[in-house]
């Protein structure tokens, strides 16, 4: 997969971000919105496994 590192690293951005959501929505009425985060939290942790699962092109495995 060429694009491996920046869709990690776009991944762990939205993590990062639904974080932030759940800090706010713990002030006020926010139960439906940290449901929501918590399907969000396990989406991105299936994209990362599947990420992780793609073979790794030659210019990934012979990078340095």
């Amino acid at each position: 997969m060429y694009f491996r590192d920046h869709i990690t690293r776009k991944l762990e951005n939205l993590e990062a971000k639904l974080k932030h959501i759940e800090f706010h929505a713990t002030r006020g009425n926010g139960s439906e919105i940290i449901k929501v985060k918590n399907e969000c939290e396990d989406l991105v942790e299936d994209l990362k496994a599947a990420v992780e699962r793609e073979p790794r092109t030659p210019n990934e495995q012979n990078r340095y």
